[in-house]
């Protein structure tokens, strides 16, 4: 018997016996038109017909992405992976994924997403260079020399710091990042719960140093959480330290993840310091912010990194905004700033 004659007498066999699986022929008129195909990659062959009820669609297509069969016979392509699912930032509890997606967003797909609605564009807020036509203070002997270019960045602003839109936005924090009162509350009010789950992560942050998250409801991109010292009374010499390097540790993360725009608020005051008139450059309280800390705005202007030369941070920066809420800490920093860049 020749081995042809064998192989389709065993077939019959198997037939008979139920073994060998036939793919099913379509009943007349019901896959009328259908296509057989089969992908080099993609698993067994699909029966794609007008109703699709034997159709393979995701199933087993791997990295390629979903099959896409057009109606008509003969035709097969192959749709690219598709993009990811807008997420909304009110109910989402996964922090990666928030923060990926607006990432892949423009500045101006990104306010749909914001807490608010009345936020403040950064053109909007006007330059020390231009406030300063206002101040009255006059400035005998100031502490540097006069800079255009430094007095073009910096801005001093009363306002919520968290309807600002710029790249980031400094919190004044506790030590476990978690949120807590004044500035630190609001901002993670205002972030919405997954600026608390990524800070979470971070475990925590030492006085005097800075870790950075993503801003999610906010109009700014990223959030600068920086640990102030807690002081009563006359501030120690160790304490003036940290707070000096709160603020170089957030520079640095600036520019290190190169953000061009900035806002800071009142750093050690509020709730964790004294308040009024106390916090000027001559006493040094802990209610001091660059302007009232005797070394605080010098940092910024001058600082040395790990080599001998001299670096300029803000060089780096497109604007620096010392964002206020209380009128009376504008009204120091009005008085103070002067010294600190003289503008005549």
């Amino acid at each position: 018997m020749s081995l042809q004659s064998r192989l389709s007498g065993r077939l019959a066999q198997l037939r008979a016996a139920g073994q060998l699986l036939v793919p099913p022929r379509p009943r007349p008129g019901h896959l009328a038109g259908a296509t057989r195909t089969r992908s080099s990659t993609c698993g067994p062959p699909a029966f794609l017909g007008v109703f699709g009820r034997r159709a393979r669609t995701s199933a087993g297509v791997g990295a390629w992405g979903a099959a896409a069969v057009g109606r008509t016979a003969g035709v097969r392509t192959w749709a690219p992976l598709a993009m990811a699912a807008k997420v909304d930032l009110s109910t989402s509890t996964d922090w990666k994924e928030a923060k990926s997606f607006l990432k892949g967003l423009s500045d101006k797909q990104r306010e749909e997403h914001y807490f608010c609605k009345d936020f403040v564009r950064l053109k909007k807020i006007p330059t020390w260079k231009e406030m300063a036509k206002g101040v009255a203070v006059k400035v005998e002997e100031p502490r540097y020399k006069k800079d255009k270019q430094l007095n073009e960045k910096i801005s001093l602003l009363r306002s919520d710091i968290t309807k600002l839109e710029v790249d980031a936005i400094v919190n004044a924090a506790n030590s476990s990042l978690l949120g807590g009162g004044g500035v630190d509350g609001c901002i993670h009010r205002a972030a919405g719960p997954l600026l608390t789950d990524e800070c979470r992560t971070l475990q925590s942050c030492k006085t005097g140093k800075a870790k950075i998250t993503g801003g999610y409801r906010l109009p700014a991109k990223y959030v600068i959480h920086t640990v102030g010292p807690i002081a009563y009374g006359e501030p120690s010499a160790s304490q003036a330290a940290e707070l000096r390097s709160c603020y170089l540790s957030s520079l640095d993360l600036l520019l290190e993840h190169r953000l061009r725009s900035v806002a800071f608020p009142c750093i050690s005051t509020g709730v964790f310091g004294e308040s009024g008139r106390k916090a000027t450059p001559v006493r040094r309280p802990p209610r001091s912010c660059w302007p009232r800390c005797e070394s605080g705005w010098s940092s910024t202007r001058t600082r040395r990194g790990s080599s001998a030369q001299a670096e300029q941070p803000l060089a780096q920066v497109d604007r620096l905004i010392i964002c206020v809420f209380l009128e009376k800490d504008e009204d120091i920093y009005r008085s103070r700033l002067p010294h600190y860049f003289p503008v005549a």
